[in-house]
């Protein structure tokens, strides 16, 4: 059994393809080749559109990590320079510990010793020390040299008691060094080294202290 194919004439009637005139099969043949070409071209445009998708994936994912890698560059740069800036005051130590004896020359109180293990001077060197009243009592020091310590006797003012820590036996933390090193100032105390805007405001309360005693230290350059 032969299939026929029926089209539609320009008359309105389905007629076998074979009983179509000259003209009409090369209209019915543009005709189908037309519409190929259209499904080609819905194809070629679907794919298009699919690479475009992919593209704009790829594109997205590359801005991501660019992103990060931006966020770790600032990140370690930021790292870098607050190292460089710590360079020198990372190199400043200070510790305190409780003094019991006393005489007529040395109060009871507080030993302070302050190393300076760096290249450079320490100058506008200042003790703070909270007292029982919530007042902060400081006293000044002089600048010290590079590669050198300083230790001494620390006591209230007159009339006041220094405020009770805890597990103080093991050292007095509330202590707090505030010094300027190559113009930059900086505060050492319990909560680690902090850099400070420029030189805090002077207290109104004043410690005692003793006659300091130079030390030298080793182990003296930059910090890491």
């Amino acid at each position: 059994m032969v299939r026929r194919e029926w089209r539609r004439s320009r008359s309105g009637i389905n007629v076998p393809t074979d009983h179509l005139s000259v003209y009409e099969r090369t209209d019915l043949k543009h005709t189908r080749w037309q519409a190929v070409m259209a499904t080609a071209g819905a194809v070629f445009a679907l794919l298009a559109l699919i690479g475009s998708a992919a593209a704009l994936v790829y594109t997205a994912k590359a801005w991501d990590a660019q992103k990060t890698l931006n966020e770790q560059q600032i990140a370690l740069n930021t790292v870098t320079q607050e190292r460089q800036r710590r360079v020198y005051s990372s190199r400043v130590a200070l510790w305190a510990t409780v003094g019991t004896d006393f005489s007529s020359i040395r109060p009871a109180g507080i030993d302070i010793n302050v190393q300076n293990r760096s290249p450079v001077p320490l100058r506008r060197m200042r003790l703070l020390v909270p007292l029982e009243s919530g007042r902060v009592a400081e006293a000044r020091i002089e600048d010290l040299p590079p590669c050198s310590g300083r230790t001494m006797r620390i006591a209230p003012p007159a009339g006041e008691r220094f405020a009770s820590t805890s597990e103080q036996w093991l050292g007095y933390a509330a202590v707090a060094l505030e010094f300027e090193e190559t113009g930059r100032f900086w505060r050492l105390g319990e909560k680690g080294l902090t850099q400070l805007d420029s030189e805090s405001p002077p207290n109104t309360a004043h410690l005692q202290r003793t006659v300091p005693a130079e030390l030298s230290v080793t182990d003296c350059g930059e910090g890491a």
